[in-house]
């Protein structure tokens, strides 16, 4: 491809607005999501092979990762929080349903796992 031609280079432009517009609007969807799987699945948006050498792509794309990261820490918390007050009764399904959430963060949120797992372990610690 040449990329000297200005109808390819418009064609580009016009591709990483594209893609950048496609974040933003998975940032807005990450702002109601309330499942980690959700949040994960949003999170995931690659880089098409053609814009991968854009600096607007993957700062869109850097934008998108920080705001799932945000996100997930935020859901974490609050499912943690949840548990704590939650009754002897209703714990144990708790905590079951944030294992299985904890383990669908992969990807560009895998590094949150063991946050999220040191953060479990200190929550069951205090009770």
């Amino acid at each position: 491809m040449a990329f000297n031609d200005p109808a390819t280079k418009a064609m580009l432009r016009m591709e990483v607005r594209r893609f950048a517009s496609r974040c933003e609007a998975d940032q807005a969807l990450l702002q109601r999501a309330d499942s980690l799987r959700e949040v994960v699945r949003l999170a995931s948006r690659s880089i098409p092979s053609m814009l991968s050498g854009e600096h607007e792509a993957r700062e869109a794309q850097r934008r998108l990762v920080q705001a799932a990261d945000e996100r997930a820490r935020e859901l974490v918390l609050d499912h943690l929080n949840a548990w704590g007050k939650a009754h002897d009764e209703q714990r144990d399904r708790l905590m079951k349903n944030l294992v299985d959430d904890l383990a669908s963060l992969t990807g560009p949120l895998g590094h949150l796992r063991t946050w999220a797992q040191n953060k479990r372990t200190a929550a069951e610690q205090m009770f």
